[in-house]
């Protein structure tokens, strides 16, 4: 009975190396081409951003100078106070009155002289007028006469009759020219009055009043933005990487919010003059967004250290797998997927963005596909792969379908994969 077992034993194993080895060096055989693979990585869309860090200070986001205009008057005094916050509208200082007070009422005076002359000529043209009327009745009564110097003086009267009207005139044209003379001097005293409005001169913008030139030399006063701006020095590598608009991300220590702002101007001259002994510095501006401020935005002052990361690339919610799974080929890079055949595929695909071991892929790959974490180790192309058994894969009826030739196929491709 030992003998009969032991020679089923030593069959079975024989049978089992015979299949092995006809399996291996069979053409097109599944079996040498069956790996063990136990990690995938799934694609995923996420966000693919690239960076930098920087320092730099808090400082004001703009400064707007205010000047003192010496034609529009003296100056008579200030309304506003150094650190007070201000809005637009707020009165800032203040001219004096006294120069044009005195303008007006010379223009007034001037006006006066002349409605006086004006009175003058109306008087004149009615004292005209009254000779006109009697030179006119003397003429009727003329032309009334039947005697021998009718017609003499008839020719006297209307020689009179005729200075008298062209004087009369004369008056009136030098009247005209007057009352013009009147409405210029109504216009300058209008004008006059109007920059009494003016003398108080008004902010335009909102702001801290920062600076007070009490010696009166320009700017006599100097407003400063309650905007907040990032100013700091980028080095030479750094200079090559930025522009205007770039996204900025500036933390102070010890407020808890995180600003968020933008790159409005950077200097293409270094801060200092041109040395081989140093390194050139560029400086930069970066004005911070007042709606990303929140509460913080008043705890914010000028002159704090800040911490900033410039945001030079970035690919939002794109398709990313770990660069570790991507595989080059010539120029081409491509990587291993888990088909819906359940075949693993070579597939090529187009690189974006790589950041911390995190590519980018634009295109060749959706997200939520699955592909092999190492595919450095694989020694094919394409084919079957094998994972962890599972034992409900194939059904009852399934198996019950099969011929004993399959059936003996995949049991011993099980065994030896």
């Amino acid at each position: 009975m030992k003998r009969v077992k032991k020679k089923v034993w030593l069959t079975a194993g024989a049978l089992l190396i015979a299949g092995n080895l006809y399996l291996t060096f069979k053409e097109d055989s599944k079996t040498d081409r069956s790996q063990w693979i136990t990690e995938w990585k799934p694609s995923a869309k996420d966000d693919v951003v690239e960076t930098f860090q920087t320092t730099g200070v808090i400082t004001p986001a703009d400064e707007k100078p205010i000047y003192f205009d010496k034609d529009e008057g003296t100056f008579l005094r200030f309304l506003v106070e150094k650190g007070q916050e201000i809005g637009a509208g707020t009165p800032l200082f203040e001219y004096s009155s006294a120069n044009l007070e005195r303008e007006v009422e010379r223009l007034q005076a001037e006006k006066t002289q002349i409605e006086k002359q004006i009175q003058l000529v109306d008087g004149q043209i009615s004292k005209l007028n009254s000779i006109l009327s009697k030179i006119e009745k003397e003429e009727k009564e003329a032309n009334d006469d039947d005697n021998d110097s009718k017609d003499t003086k008839k020719e006297t009267s209307s020689a009179a009759k005729v200075t008298v009207e062209n004087e009369i005139i004369d008056q009136e044209t030098e009247k005209l020219k007057l009352e013009e003379e009147i409405r210029k001097y109504d216009t300058l005293i209008s004008q006059a009055e109007s920059k009494k409005n003016n003398l108080i001169v008004k902010s335009e913008t909102e702001g801290i009043v920062k600076e007070l030139n009490t010696k009166l030399s320009n700017p006599i006063m100097t407003i400063r933005s309650p905007e907040a701006a990032v100013q700091g020095v980028f080095n030479e590598q750094q200079l090559n990487k930025v522009t205007d608009g770039l996204t900025i991300y500036a933390s102070v220590d010890p407020l808890p919010v995180t600003f968020k702002g933008e790159i409005s101007s950077v200097e293409k001259f270094p801060e200092q003059e041109p040395s081989v002994k140093r390194k050139s510095l560029y400086p930069f501006i970066a004005q911070l967004d007042k709606n990303n401020m929140e509460d913080a935005a008043d705890q914010l002052l000028p002159g704090m250290k800040a911490n900033v990361t410039v945001v030079t690339r970035e690919a939002l919610q794109a398709v990313t797998i770990p660069a570790s799974t991507l595989m080059k080929s010539g120029k081409k890079s491509y990587v291993f997927v888990l088909n819906t055949k359940g075949q693993i595929e070579k597939r090529a695909v187009k690189k974006g963005l790589l950041v911390d071991g995190i590519q980018e892929i634009k295109s060749g790959l959706k997200a939520g596909e699955k592909v092999v974490a190492e595919p450095a180790k694989l020694i094919i192309h394409q084919g079957e792969f094998v994972s962890p058994a599972d034992y409900k894969a194939v059904t009852k009826k399934q198996l019950q379908q099969m011929t004993k030739k399959e059936r003996a196929k995949f049991i011993l491709m099980g065994l030896l994969s």
